[in-house]
């Protein structure tokens, strides 16, 4: 079964986002990544872009902001998504695409087709290890699997 809080609004799995995935697997993660964001280990926090609380890092995250004051659910929804003329979309996504192989603009192109639970079980097998399968966020926050410590390629397809 697929768990539909974590189809991201930009287009994200969320069960790859490094604060989601900070805050389900805690430890040593949590705690390297409230470091690097310059935070106490707590307010790494997420729950997924469907069941966001104001606790959650992603209530400040500038896209659901933006989504939230046009009354949308998804970035596909707005006209400045279709025309390319998103600076926001267009910098966060390229920066997937480029750091992380991760398709933003294909994502969102198969949830408005209704295909979600779909994209949803393809992208949680995704993000495992290939050596004790346990998930992990997407390669802008990790270069090996801070479950089992084997190296891991630097871009995933």
């Amino acid at each position: 079964m697929v768990d539909r809080t974590l189809v991201g609004r930009c287009g994200l799995y969320c069960g790859a986002c490094g604060i989601y995935r900070g805050y389900k697997d805690g430890g040593k993660y949590r705690q390297r990544l409230a470091e690097f964001f310059k935070c106490p280990p707590e307010k790494v926090r997420c729950e997924g872009c469907q069941v966001l609380t104001p606790e959650c890092w992603g209530s400040g995250c500038e896209m659901v902001k933006c989504l939230n004051a046009k009354n949308l659910q998804f970035c596909y929804e707005c006209s400045d998504f279709e025309k390319h003329t998103c600076e926001r979309f267009e910098k966060f996504s390229n920066e997937y695409l480029t750091d992380d192989g991760v398709d933003l603009r294909a994502n969102l192109a198969k949830i408005k087709a209704g295909k979600a639970d779909e994209w949803l079980k393809e992208s949680e097998e995704k993000f495992r290890c290939p050596h004790c399968s346990q998930p992990l966020p997407t390669n802008s926050f990790r270069r090996k699997c801070y479950h089992c410590g084997v190296e891991l390629s630097p871009k995933r397809d």
